[in-house]
């Protein structure tokens, strides 16, 4: 149950390169492989590319 939950909330996303924190409203380059059927994730986005990318770049660092 805490799985599906967690797959709800806000998770932070920060920077691959530098560690910055990416804030709401700000763009960003993500890098991520497709994952297969099974494995595909259904969450908020945010969530889902911090756990599946294999990066994550802030405007700056990009």
């Amino acid at each position: 149950m805490d799985k599906l939950k967690n797959a709800f909330l806000s998770k932070e996303l920060t920077c691959t390169n530098c560690g910055r924190k990416i804030k709401e409203g700000e763009r960003f380059t993500a890098i991520v492989t497709m994952p297969s059927e099974k494995d595909m994730l259904v969450s908020r986005l945010d969530n889902a590319i911090a756990r599946t990318a294999d990066s994550v770049l802030c405007e700056e660092c990009k």
